[in-house]
C-alpha cells in the first residue's frame, strides 16, 4: 500500500515537537522525498507564483473509500501547467484541469494542495522545513519580509 503525501504531512503535523516532525520528514525522504519537497516549493518558494485565482475552487472530493493516496505522488509532474510563466495554457482550461486533479486524488491530498495553494501549510512551518532541509529554499527570493 502506497502511503499518501497527506498521510505524511498528518503525521508530521500531529508532531509535538519540531524534532519529531524533522524525523517524520527524514524517515520518509527515501520513499517521497522528491514529492515532500516538491509539496514545500509549491507553498513556501517565493520565486513560484500559482497561475489560479485566489481561494478554492468549488470540486466534488473523491470518496475517500476509493483509497487513491498515490495519485498526487504521480501527479507532481503535472504542477508546472498551474504556475505562473511555466505553462501556456488558457486561464479556463488551467482551472479546469486544476479541478479535475482535486476531483481526482484523495480527499486528504485535495486539502493539501489547496494549503499548499494558499501557500500555508497548517502544522508545518517554513521555519521547521527549512531546520529539516538545511540549505533548501535559501535563495534570497525566499527570505520572509
Amino acid at each position: 500500500m502506497i502511503k499518501g503525501i497527506a498521510e505524511i504531512f498528518n503525521e508530521v503535523k500531529k508532531a509535538k515537537s519540531v524534532n519529531q516532525k524533522i524525523k517524520i520528514l527524514h524517515d520518509h525522504e527515501q520513499t517521497h522525498g522528491k514529492e515532500i519537497k516538491g509539496m514545500f516549493e509549491l507553498t513556501y518558494d517565493n520565486r513560484l507564483q500559482w497561475d489560479l485565482p485566489e481561494g478554492n475552487p468549488p470540486y466534488k472530493p473523491l470518496d475517500k473509500s476509493m483509497d487513491c493516496q498515490g495519485n498526487l505522488i504521480q501527479d507532481m509532474r503535472r504542477m508546472p501547467l498551474f504556475l505562473k510563466g511555466l505553462n501556456n495554457l488558457n486561464a479556463m482550461k488551467r482551472e479546469q484541469l486544476f479541478v479535475r486533479m482535486l476531483e481526482e486524488i484523495d480527499p486528504d491530498d485535495a486539502l493539501l494542495l489547496l494549503e499548499a495553494k494558499a501557500r500555508k501549510i497548517k502544522g508545518i512551518s517554513k521555519k521547521t522545513v527549512k531546520q529539516a532541509y538545511p540549505g533548501f529554499l535559501d535563495d534570497p527570493a525566499n527570505q520572509d519580509v
